[in-house]
């Protein structure tokens, strides 16, 4: 499931853009275990284009 970001963000790099996805991933675990949902695998993070920039997967933020 794709949920996307219609309003996005311009941000001045990738390692910014790598800040915000985490940021965003963390929210969204904690918004899925209050509401007992399932969250997404993922948050991908694409540049104008719509070209993939980075990927955070949210297992990894569990496992770290």
């Amino acid at each position: 499931m794709v949920l996307p970001d219609l309003e996005g963000e311009e941000l001045p790099n990738v390692a910014a853009a790598c800040e915000v996805a985490i940021a965003s991933a963390r929210e969204t675990l904690i918004e899925a275990i209050k509401t007992q949902d399932t969250p997404p695998d993922c948050i991908q993070v694409t540049d104008s284009d719509g070209q993939e920039v980075v990927t955070i997967f949210l297992a990894d933020l569990l496992r770290n």
